[in-house]
């Protein structure tokens, strides 16, 4: 099983980046490769991707800044990526970390690579530029 580590700087408090992220509301917004649509579903949230839904649950606490995200594919195979908000003075160290999982092809795993490179670049971009819209 391979996992794949991504970090990246954002000029913004580390409290911000943490609301931002550990909020599945938000996940359209900068996990544009992921989630299309999301919706509250008891204690868990249902995401509609560009593969159908997936059933999620977000364990977050900001006191050591994890927040790890528990997904569940409609054929009941099980996935987790973790993550960490981290301060540096005034600004943010987010660190994404995903997991090959056994059912997952290589090709589809490095696809995935590819997209969090991107999403973790609009994630920095959403929290460090206010639009006035």
């Amino acid at each position: 099983m391979r996992s794949d580590t991504r970090t990246i700087s954002i000029d913004a408090a580390p409290q911000s980046v943490f609301q931002f992220v550990a909020d599945p509301q938000n996940l359209p917004r900068w996990a544009v490769g992921f989630a299309k649509k999301v919706a509250r579903n008891g204690d868990r949230w249902i995401v509609t991707t560009g593969n159908g839904e997936v059933s999620l649950r977000i364990a977050a606490d900001e006191q050591t800044g994890v927040v790890d995200f528990y997904m569940t594919f409609g054929s009941g195979l099980d996935a987790v990526a973790a993550s960490r908000v981290i301060q540096r003075g005034d600004r943010t160290e987010y660190v994404f970390t995903q997991f090959q999982p056994p059912h997952m092809s290589d090709e589809l795993f490095f696809m995935n690579v590819r997209t969090v490179v991107h999403e973790l670049t609009v994630l920095k971009s959403l929290l460090e530029v206010s639009c006035p819209l």
